[in-house]
């Protein structure tokens, strides 16, 4: 190896040395950090330490961050004030691109959260390889959990950035015991009303699946706008965070009421 062979080796390695995270902006970066893994697990454990006697309670439910990321710290600031919400739910698009880096900042704030927070995957968090980070950062896609004899069931409904279908035998089965508890609560980022991302036939699996399963309400993100339509089954689609605002569902024994709340 000639003299300028080396020269050059030892420039190089000098340029890489002093930048830090020289790959953290890739879109192929997936390294979830140790700390940051089975985030869902852990929050679901949160959640059991949390004892009520009154069948009466409030969950907050945010949604689609994308790079909005002071008005989540907004909203979190205010959630973290109320006594009265026991726990958050997530809507989906929790980042944009799908970036790790997106991933990290969003992890970074909601650590700042005082409850316990459960998400849904969205479409823009398979962008990349955003769903290998958001396998590994929460969890399942399908999941479901009780509280306070009501069920809470989320769903990865995502279908044009997935390349899938929506698991639809899953989540009937795991809507099938609806009727023994006093509500059940269904959580999905595309909502089957305003939106036309999925096809009329799996609307109708959707609406039928919510119909025969004793769902009370179906919460949804993705179209950035206020939407609520009261029915069998009612539907809820909660703003996007390019203004602070959330949504505070207060579950009330057999029935709920909606409040939207603009900061």
């Amino acid at each position: 190896m000639n003299f300028l062979k080396i020269i050059t080796l030892f420039a190089i390695t000098i340029t890489f040395t002093n930048c830090d995270n020289f790959f953290e902006y890739s879109v192929y970066e997936a390294n979830v950090k140790t700390e940051q893994k089975n985030t869902t697990a852990k929050n679901l454990k949160l959640l059991e330490k949390i004892k009520i006697e009154s069948q009466d309670f409030k969950f907050a439910f945010i949604t689609d961050t994308h790079y909005f990321y002071d008005n989540l710290r907004t909203v979190v600031d205010d959630i973290n004030k109320r006594d009265d919400i026991l726990f958050v739910i997530f809507g989906g698009d929790i980042a944009d691109q799908a970036l790790l880096k997106e991933y990290e900042i969003f992890y970074d704030i909601m650590l700042n959260l005082n409850k316990p927070y459960l998400t849904v995957i969205g479409n823009h968090d398979y962008n990349s390889n955003g769903s290998i980070i958001y396998k590994e950062m929460f969890g399942d896609y399908n999941y479901s959990f009780e509280f306070n004899n009501n069920k809470f069931v989320l769903f990865d409904d995502i279908i044009w950035e997935s390349n899938k279908d929506p698991d639809f035998d899953w989540l009937s089965s795991e809507l099938s015991d609806g009727v023994t508890f006093n509500q059940v609560f269904a959580f999905a980022h595309i909502p089957i009303v305003v939106s036309n991302n999925l096809s009329a036939k799996m609307k109708e699996t959707y609406r039928s699946i919510m119909i025969e399963n004793n769902v009370s309400l179906s919460v949804h993100g993705h179209t950035h706008s206020y939407f609520y339509e009261e029915g069998e089954v009612s539907y809820l689609i909660v703003p996007a965070l390019k203004n602070p605002t959330y949504g505070v569902i207060n579950v009330k024994d057999d029935t709920f009421n909606i409040e939207i709340i603009e900061l």
